[in-house]
């Protein structure tokens, strides 16, 4: 199995520093939205991109913290080990929350895709703390990655709005955000 370090040199990828992890940029769609086509979204000067996608690994020790985008997400399992994903849906859905766990060992019941709502808090985790350990991911977003549509959730307002998942919230979360 490939190592961490090795990953991010094949890939080119960057440090997260909000969200924790590592990407690195694979495609922005040339097409673009014109601006005030997508209601929800905040406006933007010359448009959105149809679509992107990005590389995502997640080392051993390391979270991705609760965050979440205006648009949908799909992710992609590639290989290493499966995380703990935690969802908190949007106010009105049909559940609050969701802890799934996210990889590819399919006889364990993991997923090796997830759809990820628009406004959906995300957070993940690997199930283990071995040094090299890993998940390596992808992520596509529809309409594409804008930081205008990007928040890092804050801990002591999202136990506010969900105050029945305090204690995932705060191992998803970091107290200085």
């Amino acid at each position: 199995m490939a190592t961490v370090k090795e990953i991010i040199e094949w890939y080119n990828m960057q440090p997260n520093d909000a969200e924790g992890g590592y990407y690195a940029e694979v495609h922005t769609s040339d097409i673009s939205l014109p601006d005030n086509v997508l209601p929800g979204f905040p406006p933007l000067k010359g448009g959105r991109s149809l679509y992107s996608a990005i590389y995502y690994m997640l080392p051993s020790g390391e979270t991705s913290v609760l965050h979440r985008v205006t648009g949908d997400m799909l992710y992609h399992f590639y290989s290493g080990l499966p995380v703990e994903m935690l969802l908190l849906y949007p106010p009105g859905s049909k559940k609050e929350y969701e802890l799934c766990v996210f990889g590819n060992i399919l006889e364990r019941g993991s997923h090796p895709m997830k759809m990820i709502p628009g406004g959906t808090w995300m957070g993940s985790r690997l199930l283990t703390s071995h040094v090299e350990d890993y998940a390596f991911m992808g992520v596509s977003l529809m309409p594409g990655f804008n930081p205008a549509d990007y928040t890092i959730g804050k801990r002591e307002e999202l136990i506010k709005e969900y105050p029945n998942q305090a204690d995932l919230i705060k191992k998803f979360t970091r107290d200085s955000y």
